[in-house]
């Protein structure tokens, strides 16, 4: 009963921000996502390790065979979720680990448990803090703890998947220094697992976006000290702000498509109940805003409808209220370039315009800030094209949304999502760095004279060779109009 009115409570709320038919697609989208992924439980026992598997696993010999030191801040676990957190480390089939433990309890409840264990296994370091120092501060104490070569971010109550340090050592045989998994979330009795996060590869505009990475990262230890460890004024987004300086730092991030991590599900979870941590969606842009000091970058944090999920307001030119293309084609420095499956950019590049816009939309309208944020994104140096987010006719969406890396088995992508929905971890209206471009981007014609004669598939991944990205600006929203 409990449980219903709470979610009643966040219902009205959502209803106030948002109307109620913002409150009704939200459920829609969750309800057709559960729908796709009803076989998710029986997909995952076949992707994780049997006893021969795990057996053979434990028989390995790497070339290359890291220590690695899982980190947890306890506070106050329930002996079960403690148990279960440790027994998940502790039977991994790779074994050489450690398991670190900094307990801010006020009580002895957690000592009691780590310290049977510490007494079974040398490779447990407990350690009991005199106060509770904060997550961030009790994270850095068990950081202290490890003697590993690489660090693993594990919080009190969640748990490892059979083979995930197996899979991760695999992986870090080519040497990178960072490297992160996909994850899910497992209810209270871990009966069962469900909304499965497949992740793209390294993505450092969608880590703007939201913290995608979370769960589970692995650094190298040399890196996590030497960007200090985590900080106590980012407390509830302090493994996003950590992750973000640790692959500033990392010379390789690397993205391991495989769900290795499950969330543990409860009423005061985060996992299942965003409001119950609103101080920590703040943080996060704080963490964000940190980030884009560090690396030289100008822009303002703003919120989206849904928790967690920012977008970066990135300086422009005044606003340019131009609501069709008709008005558009030379009258702003702009080229616009109507295109089907492949264009001869030679014969584009005429005039004295700045910019050229490629669209496969023949009719077309836009919203007030088009010109505004594209522009913006395209002005950027590292940009190669600007993408807006474009629907057709039907209200839907013409392209898929895609970002390299993304394993999803559960979904055909995003081609065709309705006006109004948000998509998958709400991606469809997140920047982001795309695989391949939506049906608007926008150019700078002096980087486009760069690559004469090339088709517009051509293009986009000669830019991409030669470092530039492919940037979605989901702001930018152009529909399809029949006149």
């Amino acid at each position: 009963m409990g449980s219903l009115i709470q979610l009643g409570g966040r219902g009205l709320r959502y209803i106030r921000r948002h109307g109620a038919v913002g409150l009704y697609r939200k459920v829609m989208e969750r309800k057709n996502r559960n729908e796709a992924e009803a076989g998710y439980d029986g997909w995952l026992r076949k992707q994780l390790p049997d006893m021969i598997e795990t057996e053979k696993q434990k028989g390995v010999t790497f070339p290359y065979a890291p220590c690695i030191s899982i980190l947890v801040p306890a506070y106050e676990t329930p002996e079960i979720f403690l148990r279960e957190m440790a027994e998940s480390v502790l039977k991994q089939s790779y074994g050489n680990l450690e398991l670190c433990v900094a307990d801010g309890s006020p009580t002895d409840n957690v000592q009691k448990v780590m310290e049977e264990y510490a007494a079974g296994d040398s490779r447990v370091k407990y350690r009991r803090l005199e106060r509770n120092l904060g997550i961030s501060e009790n994270t850095n104490e068990a950081l202290a703890l490890a003697s590993g070569d690489y660090v693993g971010l594990l919080d009190h109550d969640d748990l490892l998947l059979p083979g995930a340090l197996f899979e991760i050592v695999t992986a870090l045989q080519g040497g990178a220094e960072a490297l992160y998994t996909d994850e899910d979330k497992a209810n209270m009795d871990l009966s069962h697992h469900f909304q499965p996060h497949f992740k793209p590869d390294y993505n450092q505009e969608y880590l703007r976006s939201n913290n995608y990475i979370c769960h589970f990262f692995v650094v190298k230890t040399e890196i996590a000290r030497k960007v200090g460890g985590f900080r106590a004024e980012f407390d509830g987004a302090q493994d996003h702000d950590f992750i973000f300086r640790c692959t500033e730092e990392a010379k390789e991030v690397l993205h391991l498509p495989k769900v290795l991590y499950s969330w543990r599900c409860h009423q005061a979870s985060t996992a299942s109940n965003p409001e119950s941590k609103l101080y920590a969606y703040e943080a996060g842009k704080r963490a964000v805003a940190a980030h884009l000091e560090r690396t030289g970058r100008t822009g303002t944090l703003l919120d989206t409808e849904n928790f967690g999920f920012y977008r970066v307001n990135y300086p422009g030119d005044p606003e340019i209220f131009i609501k069709s293309l008709k008005k558009f084609d030379g009258q702003t420095g702009v080229k616009v370039v109507y295109y089907d499956k492949a264009c001869n950019n030679s014969v584009t590049i005429s005039g004295d315009n700045d910019y050229v816009l490629f669209t496969r939309v023949q009719n077309a309208k836009v919203n007030q800030d088009f010109w505004k944020v594209l522009k913006a994104c395209c002005d950027r140096p590292e940009t190669g094209l600007a993408c807006a987010r474009v629907y057709g006719e039907d209200g839907e969406l013409r392209s898929d949304i895609r970002m390299k890396g993304v394993r999803d088995p559960f979904s055909e992508g995003m081609k065709g999502l309705k006006k109004g929905y948000t998509g998958y971890f709400h991606r469809a209206v997140l920047q982001q760095e795309l695989e391949y471009p939506t049906d608007c981007y926008l150019i700078r014609t002096e980087l486009l004279k760069q690559y004469p004669d090339q088709t517009a598939e051509k293009l986009w991944t000669q830019l991409q060779k030669d470092g530039y990205a492919i940037y979605y600006e989901p702001w930018a929203v152009m529909y399809e109009s029949r006149q």
